[in-house]
């Protein structure tokens, strides 16, 4: 269990964890009260990128306010130092058990709220996506689902991933983003100058981890490719098992943002283009909220 303090920004609370995760605490965003006979409620873990809190990246994805839409209970956990351990950085943040803590984040909410366990959904943003990426791998049977932007997953994670269950991914990638390069490796440009202190191991390319899913989750090499709008195209691949499915999202010119950011807070020489052609918060809970984990 946890403990509670008055919530920071509208609606959050403020939960701290105890015993083996002291120190370490998520905002919790709970939606109105839902007539009773609705039952438990689904789960969304939310995992901020490197070098912005919680309740700021919230403002990006908007999802607290979905979250009252949708009726989601909304987790935001707070990674140490605002960095999480993706499996791509040196000490000390190689040093942080991520992978555990999200567990105990989410075990934590089920003991304060009538959640569904079958539909509990992980989704994040550059290192926040990476860590996702690297939760998935480690840990599919906690998760009906990811969602991504901006990021994949460590090289060296996926090479050492051998996921026991298939797992529904849904991924937004654009193809001139300097932070997350769309073919892997490091970051470039102003970027790489801006990480220098705290530079990440290269991370896998979106058609690398698109065929590392598809090939986990038994489904066929085909996809169906769909155009929106100038520059938007998404692959998809469809099993005959559900928890198979795949989306992945094609931001030409992207850059390193949220599709469909209401907040427009990217400073472009270093983030990059931002497509308002789709919206990425409301499509990742389109997909994910028709999966649910037995």
């Amino acid at each position: 269990m946890s403990e509670s303090s008055s919530g920071r920004g509208a609606g959050f609370a403020v939960c701290e964890l105890t015993g083996q995760w002291r120190g370490r605490r998520y905002l919790l965003h709970v939606p109105g009260p839902a007539p009773q006979a609705a039952g438990p409620r689904p789960l969304l873990v939310q995992l901020h990128g490197r070098g912005i809190d919680a309740a700021g990246f919230d403002l990006w994805t908007g999802f607290s306010a979905l979250a009252d839409e949708a009726g989601i209970v909304l987790a935001m956990p707070e990674a140490v130092g605002e960095i999480w351990n993706d499996g791509r950085y040196g000490a000390p943040t190689s040093e942080v058990d991520d992978v555990g803590f999200i567990g105990a984040v989410m075990e934590d909410v089920g003991a304060r709220q009538s959640i569904d366990r079958g539909r509990v959904y992980l989704v994040g943003m550059s290192n926040g996506s990476a860590m996702a990426g690297r939760f998935a791998c480690e840990r599919p049977d906690l998760v009906a689902g990811i969602g991504q932007v901006a990021g994949t997953a460590g090289a060296s994670v996926a090479a050492r991933a051998r996921p026991s269950l298939p797992l529904p991914v849904i991924s937004f990638h654009g193809t001139a983003d300097r932070s997350a390069p769309y073919t892997g490796g490091r970051a470039g440009g102003l970027s790489r100058l801006l990480m220098i202190r705290h530079r990440a191991a290269p991370a896998l390319g979106v058609d690398e981890w698109a065929e590392f899913w598809r090939s986990t989750n038994g489904v066929e090499r085909s996809s169906e490719v769909e155009t929106l709008g100038d520059d938007v195209s998404v692959r998809r691949w469809r099993a005959a098992n559900p928890l198979g499915d795949l989306d992945f999202y094609r931001i030409e010119n992207g850059g390193h943002t949220w599709p469909g950011a209401s907040a427009r807070v990217w400073i472009p020489p270093i983030f990059g283009r931002i497509t308002t052609t789709i919206d990425a918060t409301r499509l990742m809970w389109e997909f994910l909220s028709v999966h649910r984990r037995a």
